[in-house]
């Protein structure tokens, strides 16, 4: 019996400092051939700083209402490519890439909220419609921007004269949620968490694309628009910046 026990004990303290330790053997390479977001502008971007943060965003159209576009997870002010120029015949358009998308800024270092955080965004979303002079706005969210929306909606709801969700991402806490949020906090996770974002990312992101596009037969026949998608993962800190957000 105390054979037995003491190759149980020894299992479970190889396999506990195989948790505890393991995660941080894992090599984590330099990603290769990424740029500063700022040199992937297309003709008609914008850079405007909010909080510290250069964020990227597209403006079309004059006058009231003011149209807020605010992207899903993975994508960026792209994916409102097909949206702006007609919208933009009632009033302005403005669309922007919330942090850890697009070619706005990944920060790596802060003091305070990380700025990947809800709360951080509903500020930035603050200080985009102040310093482009937007008293009130049109929100519009698809995905996870729809989350975003209802969430300043709520904190903010003088400065929202509309909303208006595209497939939004509402969604009530998983009674789990506490134990999965103390997994990935831990440091061991952490240490290995750009590695799951580059899979994400670039392993299988175009399956991931995929995965949301309605009809993928017009994915395949616009190779642009899945090279549009891409583009951002070309940004420097791309990968560390998702695994913040998610």
């Amino acid at each position: 019996m105390k054979k037995g026990w003491k190759i149980t004990l020894i299992t479970l303290f190889s396999l506990l400092l195989l948790i505890l330790v393991g995660p941080f053997l894992v090599p984590i390479s330099p990603l290769e051939a990424t740029v500063p977001p700022e040199t992937l502008a297309d003709p008609d971007s914008q850079f405007i700083d909010i909080n510290g943060i250069s964020v990227h965003y597209k403006i079309e159209g004059v006058g009231e209402p003011v149209f807020i576009l605010l992207h899903g997870f993975g994508a960026s002010t792209f994916s409102w490519r097909e949206v702006m120029s007609p919208l933009s015949e009632y009033g302005t358009v403005i669309a922007y890439d919330r942090p850890a998308f697009g070619l706005t800024a990944r920060p790596m270092l802060w003091a305070g909220s990380s700025p990947y955080s809800q709360e951080s965004n509903i500020q930035l979303l603050s200080g985009l419609m102040d310093q482009l002079g937007v008293e009130k706005a049109v929100l519009v969210g698809n995905s996870a921007g729809g989350t975003l929306t209802t969430a300043y909606a709520l904190a903010y709801p003088e400065r929202v004269s509309a909303l208006i969700q595209v497939d939004a991402a509402i969604y009530q806490t998983r009674p789990d949620s506490a134990l999965i949020n103390w997994l990935l906090n831990t440091s061991q996770v952490d240490h290995i968490g750009p590695l799951i974002a580059r899979r994400l990312g670039a392993g299988s992101g175009e399956d991931f694309i995929q995965s949301a596009w309605h009809d993928p037969s017009k994915l395949d026949a616009n190779p642009e628009i899945l090279a549009g998608y891409r583009k951002p993962l070309m940004a420097e800190n791309w990968d560390r910046a998702l695994w913040e957000h998610t």
